[in-house]
């Protein structure tokens, strides 16, 4: 009884694990991540706290968020497409945003923004 205990924990943990590797990567809290997934929040967090703790890492130890200052450019701004470049830009959590040539820099601004928010 106690092999089957230990083999359903072990597959529960690696569930978990699975989840809070996709969370992580995601850069979603971890509220905004369970509803997206399904899952009770309280689970989820409590699962990645062990997780953290069996790996010899304190929660939230990650590498420290870095800020980069956007600066919107001098003088008026095109809103029509003057060219057909692309930007990429890669977000620190690894997502990219596609911008087409003349972009709204303030709106860009501030969807880069929401999307680096701080993470818990």
């Amino acid at each position: 009884m106690a092999e089957r205990s230990r083999a359903v924990s072990s597959g529960a943990e690696a569930k978990w694990a699975r989840r809070v590797e996709r969370l992580e990567r995601s850069g979603l809290s971890i509220r905004m991540f369970a509803a997206r997934e399904g899952l009770p929040a309280g689970s989820l967090s409590s699962w990645k706290w062990k997780l953290a703790q069996r790996r010899g890492r304190a929660p939230g130890a990650e590498a420290p968020l870095r800020f980069v200052e956007l600066k919107a450019a001098t003088g008026p701004l095109t809103t029509k497409p003057t060219t057909t470049t692309t930007f990429e830009v890669v977000l620190e959590a690894g997502r990219v945003v596609r911008v087409p040539g003349g972009f709204d820099a303030a709106e860009l601004v501030r969807l880069v923004g929401v999307l680096e928010e701080v993470r818990s």
